[in-house]
């Protein structure tokens, strides 16, 4: 049995880690404030701007953009995976490389070769010691991203396309729906008209827009930019999942070290009352003896 300094030293010890964590989670609830925002409010001019493209996507021939036809001259695959820099978040990276695992295995029984663009510290370390292409790592970017970060990926993710480098791209990546549902998300990032026609709205409803120039001309001038706004929002999707995971997991840690306190010093006390016990009766045992 542990002695009590032993007992009064772990539980000082725990008390400093609740310390921490709930410091660490009144940070996370900061942050994730602020991400939540910027993510709730960027969501709706991305929506309007994915439906905008749909419907001048209707009126201009889906082949005739380099951007929206199938390369056929690769056997590549590229996943853009946005993960965190840091730990101490849950579950958060675990479901991401769950995801991206049976993502590879997918695209590997197709016959297509995968590589990986690794967005976040976590990721890289994760795929560094697995069999597993990186294409690039992006890492420490994540604390200060902003739009100009997402248009330079979007160009350079476009340039590798058109240049024939690779079949299909795909984006991995955590979308926040509230603090208790996190969504691993994988979407079609290019051949843009496979995207286009996978989440075309199933309704037959349409406005009638009057382009100018011509759609066709309009869709290249767009799709660059509808693309940096894909990978933009998907930044800001990750960086609001990961401080609500954050924000969570250090509760939970904060309750877990109340209920491990409250169970050391149950233990302190009983040690404590077992000592005073075993005093008392070498007290009496003594007294006994001296009038024996």
């Amino acid at each position: 049995m542990a002695s009590l300094k032993d007992i009064k030293r772990h539980i000082s010890a725990v008390k400093q880690t609740q310390k921490l964590t709930r410091a660490m989670n009144m940070v996370a609830a900061s942050k994730l404030r602020s991400t939540q925002n910027r993510a709730e409010l960027f969501r709706n001019y991305a929506d309007e701007h994915e439906r905008l493209i749909q419907e001048i996507a209707k009126r201009s021939q889906l082949e005739a953009c380099s951007l929206l036809k199938t390369v056929t001259s690769s056997k590549k695959a590229l996943i853009l995976a946005i993960t965190s820099d840091r730990g101490l978040c849950g579950s958060f990276n675990s479901n991401i490389f769950s995801s991206l695992d049976r993502a590879l295995v997918t695209l590997l029984q197709r016959g297509l070769d995968p590589e990986l663009f690794l967005v976040g510290r976590k990721g890289r370390d994760y795929y560094q010691r697995r069999r597993v292409t990186i294409h690039k790592s992006l890492v420490g970017e994540l604390g200060s991203f902003d739009y100009l970060m997402a248009k330079t990926i979007a160009e350079e993710l476009i340039d590798d396309f058109t240049a024939g480098r690779y079949q299909e791209i795909w984006l991995v990546y955590t979308r926040f729906q509230s603090l208790t549902r996190l969504v691993v998300e994988f979407d079609r990032f290019l051949p843009l008209a496979q995207a286009i026609s996978e989440k075309a709205p199933r309704t037959s409803e349409s406005l009638d827009y009057l382009v100018e120039p011509q759609a066709q001309t309009l869709m290249e001038r767009l799709i660059p930019r509808s693309l940096a706004i894909f990978i933009f929002r998907a930044l800001l999707e990750s960086v609001t999942s990961e401080n609500a995971a954050r924000m969570q997991a250090m509760d939970n840690a904060s309750k877990s070290c109340k209920d491990i306190i409250e169970n050391l010093t149950m233990a302190y006390n009983k040690a404590r009352q077992a000592a005073v016990t075993s005093e008392l009766l070498d007290i009496v045992n003594g007294a006994e003896a001296l009038k024996g």
